[in-house]
């Protein structure tokens, strides 16, 4: 009977202390992400998999949060008997479902894994394998970027890093194929904080909105409200973004002066209305390159001359 209770018991321990538990299998359901370019574990005409059993007592209340099904795709992944965790997203034609078969004691999902439908068809999972939270290789965000395009981030942790801070991200940029079928594309590991690509002094901690834009062609857009387009850089290298009627966020670095590099935003899929530069600040946000701070306003510039944001600091509230 011990011996039974023994990894529940050190799953309780690592969840409150969090700290890594020897022996526990960080590194393995991460190693997919190590491969320069992964194999495709979908297959054309695959039945989206059935959730896996989990011998584990489930507190009631974690089951009370699940989100019910609202769409075909959610009826499709639930009468496979996994529960709805967390909001869908979509655009595109594009479906992202995330279902999870258990939770741990602070009602975290184990065994989750996301589901891909483009156009009402299960294209794919986000994972060869379903994942633990807080453990090498979990899905934490998604963006969708185009009809055939989405950006996944996860965590990566190391032998010695507690639970609550893994040491590096993984991005993988999947790709829709011809035949339907979620394949990766690439994948892009690196440290959360580095010595190298270090947040700047300058920026972090201030707050911005968006003032226009100047074009490499020398058109000028103007938001209807700055108030609508804000960034703001927190230390240890996240940012929080609004752009229009959605919500963003994500990570930035600067390996040197004036350089700077965002990571991939997840963003909220609301429907904006027009006009909106909506659209063009999420399909140009992977090309700012450069920054500098002139007469108290912030500018972002984008790669081979294609154009500046500028933005005016956010006054503070009293």
């Amino acid at each position: 009977m011990t011996s039974r209770l023994l990894p529940v018991t050190l799953m309780i321990i690592a969840t409150l202390c969090g700290t890594p538990v020897a022996g526990w299998p960080q590194a393995k359901s991460g190693s997919w992400l190590d491969d320069a370019k992964p194999g495709s574990w979908n297959k054309r005409g695959t039945a989206i998999p059935v959730a896996p059993k989990i011998q584990a007592t489930v507190d009631p209340r974690c089951r009370e949060a699940r989100r019910p099904p609202q769409l075909d795709e959610d009826k499709r992944v639930t009468s496979r008997g996994w529960d709805l965790v967390g909001a869908y997203q979509g655009g595109w034609g594009m479906l992202v479902v995330r279902g999870t078969a258990g939770y741990d004691g602070m009602c975290r999902p184990l065994q989750f894994q996301d589901f891909v439908f483009v156009k009402g068809v299960f294209a794919g999972t986000l994972s060869p394998r379903p994942m633990d939270s807080r453990t090498d290789g979990a899905l934490n965000r998604v963006s969708l970027q185009g009809a055939s395009r989405l950006t996944a981030e996860y965590a990566r942790y190391d032998a010695k890093d507690p639970l609550c801070c893994p040491s590096r991200l993984t991005h993988v940029i999947f790709e829709i194929a011809a035949d339907g079928v979620l394949r990766p594309a690439s994948v892009n590991t690196a440290p959360i904080q580095s010595t190298s690509s270090t947040p700047s002094p300058g920026l972090a901690g201030t707050s911005w909105q968006l003032v226009k834009f100047q074009g490499g062609d020398d058109k000028t857009l103007t938001p209807d409200d700055r108030a609508k387009y804000t960034i703001e850089f927190m230390a240890g290298g996240q940012f929080a973004a609004r752009i229009d009627c959605n919500r963003g966020s994500g990570t930035w670095t600067s390996s040197g002066p004036s350089q700077i590099q965002f990571g991939p935003m997840a963003v909220t899929r609301a429907q904006c209305l027009n006009p909106s530069l909506h659209d063009q600040i999420l399909k140009q946000w992977g090309d700012i390159t450069s920054y500098v701070i002139r007469n108290g306003h912030l500018f972002l510039a984008l790669k081979a001359d294609g154009g500046i944001y500028e933005f005016e600091p956010i006054a503070k509230r009293k």
